[in-house]
């Protein structure tokens, strides 16, 4: 596959997926071909190259984890430290004196869930204490008795741990313990001018900017080749490796066959694959690592339907390229047994589900749900990014968080 084999790929994809711009990059054997098409703004019509900076959004949080291990290499903290031994906000907080900040990587802590600390994306505060005090608004809540769930309020945490061990905000250490050394210069924090407009409807839509979620993925850009350049480090450093160990974790169909450190895990025909994924406000990226071929493939895409052009581009170009099938996306012709077992209430403190059954489907809330498979319903099949809904253990996966059965 040549540069311009790659660009006619990813242009007639995102034509179809009506994604104003993308680029894609991928790196085998040390050698990388990069290709991008559209524009990074609608309005201004400026091409998309491949400078452009995008969001990385949830892709920090392999980033953060990334940090968390060389902090642990270096001796200045270890993997099994309870939180609350480095994140002294929630000294005194049972869980966190209980979980330990490989629980927090494993998404498995049983930390507090709320909407008001899952999603605060609305925060104006910027000055370098804000992630103290967003541990003290976790400490002050009481815990959640779900196994695992994905948590953006985690992996904030992860970046205060981060900066208790590095005494310095957790930018800095980011740029100090990964992105200079990896050679990651065009990646940063923040506004830029080269930075891409997400897009929602065709129309520019303003970017996240709550400092406070900046480890969970608010605040970080990069470019395709800064982000094969993280992929590298991946591939070169079998110290990294254990970052990649299957833990305890759902299966959530659409999103990751299984949960490690930082990555989700993927089961392809021919292979195993590890990455992860990126919604933001009208922005969408995908990193895939393939260890095995010493291969990674990065895609971003500057729309709604992203994740819909991403699972088109990797498909094609895992079977053209790495003779690997991906499965396709599900979305019909399952069962799933008595749907009774799945109705009841299902809920945080600030956030309610209502699940009642029928004979060949569920409600929830006020959508019909029809079976799968025997733990995925179909809610929604126009949705690029949650079509589906997962159970799992008495819990309720909407996307990636987990609301546990209260009642029923």
């Amino acid at each position: 596959m040549t540069e311009r084999d790659l660009a006619e790929l990813l242009r007639e994809r995102a034509l179809a997926q009506g994604v104003p711009g993308a680029v894609i990059g991928v790196l085998r054997d040390g050698d990388e071909l990069v290709a991008s098409h559209g524009v990074a703004n609608m309005q201004t019509g400026v091409p998309i190259t491949a400078e452009s900076r995008f969001g990385v959004g949830s892709l920090t949080k392999s980033m953060v984890a990334t940090v968390v291990a060389r902090l642990a290499d270096g001796g200045r903290l270890s993997l099994d430290d309870p939180v609350a031994a480095r994140v002294p906000e929630l000294r005194g907080a049972a869980w966190a004196e209980r979980a330990t900040l490989r629980d927090l990587l494993a998404n498995r802590s049983r930390l507090p869930l709320r909407v008001a600390l899952e999603f605060d994306f609305a925060s104006a505060e910027d000055d370098d204490a804000v992630l103290s005090r967003f541990a003290a608004r976790v400490a002050a809540e009481e815990p959640s008795d779900v196994d695992w769930s994905y948590s953006n309020a985690g992996w904030s945490l992860l970046g205060r741990a981060v900066e208790t061990a590095t005494g310095s905000v957790w930018e800095d250490a980011m740029r100090s313990l990964l992105l200079d050394p990896a050679g990651m210069c065009a990646s940063g924090f923040g506004a830029s001018d080269t930075r891409v407009a997400g897009h929602e409807g065709g129309v520019p839509v303003e970017p996240l900017a709550a400092r406070a979620l900046g480890p969970a993925g608010t605040s970080m850009v990069s470019t395709v080749g800064d982000m094969l350049r993280f992929a590298a480090v991946h591939l070169d450093d079998p110290s990294l490796a254990f970052l990649r160990e299957p833990q305890p974790s759902p299966s959530i169909h659409g999103w990751f066959d299984g949960w490690c450190l930082g990555w989700g895990s993927f089961e392809w025909t021919g292979t195993r694959a590890w990455g992860w994924d990126s919604v933001l406000s009208g922005e969408r990226a995908a990193l895939r690592l393939l260890p095995e071929r010493r291969a990674a493939v990065v895609v971003m895409a500057n729309g709604e339907n992203g994740r819909s052009l991403q699972r088109d581009v990797l498909a094609e170009l895992m079977a053209s390229r790495f003779d690997i099938a991906v499965p396709p996306l599900r979305l019909e012709g399952g069962t799933a047994g008595d749907l009774a077992r799945f109705a009841g209430v299902y809920a945080w403190p600030d956030r309610r589900v209502e699940v009642a059954s029928a004979e060949a489907s569920l409600r929830i809330d006020d959508r019909e749900a029809q079976p799968v498979d025997e733990q995925t319903f179909l809610v929604d099949p126009e949705d690029p990014d949650n079509p589906t809904v997962t159970f799992w253990d008495e819990v309720l996966y909407v996307m990636l968080w987990g609301l546990p059965r209260v009642s029923g």
